[in-house]
C-alpha cells in the first residue's frame, strides 16, 4: 500500500499516498465519483478522497459542500479537512480543533520563473545564501508554506507576496514556519513542513497563535 507517510497528533491527521493504481481501486472503495474528464486529475481527486476515508472510515462524502472561493467543507460536522495533489502524490488532513490547510508539491527549477509573484523583500532576503539547486528546493517550500494558508483561509483571493508573509523558517528539510497573514485581521500561525525525497508536505494544524483586527482607514 502506497501510503508513505502519517502522522496523528493531538486530533489531526495527516497521510500522503504515492499514486500508483488505476481508477478501480478507488471506486471499488469508496463512493466519491471525480468530475474531472482529464484522467490524471480523476486519479488524483480520487486518491485524496480515499485518504480521507482510511482517516475516517464511513467519511460523509455525500455531505460536502464547497464554499463561493472553492473550498471542500462539511456544514454539520464537528472535523475540518483539506486535499491537495500534485504529479504522482495525494495529501489530506483532517483535524478537530480548528481550521486546517494542506498542500504537497514536487520540487520542480520552473519555482524560480514565479518567484517574483510569491515572495517579498523579507523572504527573498531568507533565501540569498542559497545557491541555485537549495534556491529551488527552498523556493518550493515557500510556495506551498502559501498554498497552505491559502487553504486553510479558504475565502477567497489572497495577495501571496504582501498578506502571506514568512517571517521565520530553518531552511531544513523537516520543521515549522512562522506566518504573518493579512486578510480582515492580522493573524500569527504556523505552518509544518516536511520532504519526502523530492516532494514538500506542508500543512496548518493548530489554527491560530494571534489575532489582531486590522484597523480601518
Amino acid at each position: 500500500m502506497p501510503l508513505v507517510f502519517t502522522k496523528d497528533h493531538q486530533g489531526s491527521h495527516i497521510a500522503l499516498w504515492n499514486i500508483e493504481e488505476e481508477e478501480p481501486f478507488f471506486t471499488e472503495r469508496i463512493p466519491y465519483r471525480p468530475d474531472s474528464s482529464h484522467a490524471v486529475k480523476r486519479l488524483q481527486q480520487l486518491s485524496s478522497r480515499y485518504l480521507l476515508e482510511l482517516m475516517h472510515p464511513s467519511f460523509p462524502f455525500d455531505q460536502i459542500e464547497v464554499t463561493k472561493a472553492g473550498k471542500p467543507f462539511l456544514a454539520e460536522s464537528e472535523f475540518h479537512f483539506s486535499l491537495s495533489h500534485c504529479d504522482g502524490f495525494s495529501a489530506a488532513i483532517i483535524g478537530k480543533i480548528a481550521p486546517v490547510g494542506i498542500d504537497v508539491e514536487r520540487i520542480n527549477p520552473r519555482i524560480l520563473r514565479i518567484e517574483s509573484k510569491f515572495l517579498n523583500a523579507t523572504e527573498y532576503e531568507l533565501l540569498s545564501g542559497c545557491n541555485e539547486e537549495f534556491r529551488v528546493v527552498y523556493s518550493t517550500l515557500f510556495w506551498s508554506i502559501k498554498e497552505t494558508v491559502f487553504k486553510w483561509w479558504g475565502d477567497g483571493a489572497v495577495d501571496f507576496s504582501e498578506q502571506i508573509q514568512i517571517k521565520s523558517i530553518d531552511l531544513l528539510d523537516k520543521g515549522t514556519a512562522l506566518i504573518k497573514f493579512g486578510k480582515n485581521s492580522e493573524t500569527e500561525l504556523l505552518v509544518e513542513y516536511i520532504r519526502y525525497q523530492d516532494t514538500w508536505i506542508t500543512y496548518v494544524e493548530h489554527g491560530v497563535l494571534k489575532e489582531t483586527p486590522l484597523s480601518s482607514k
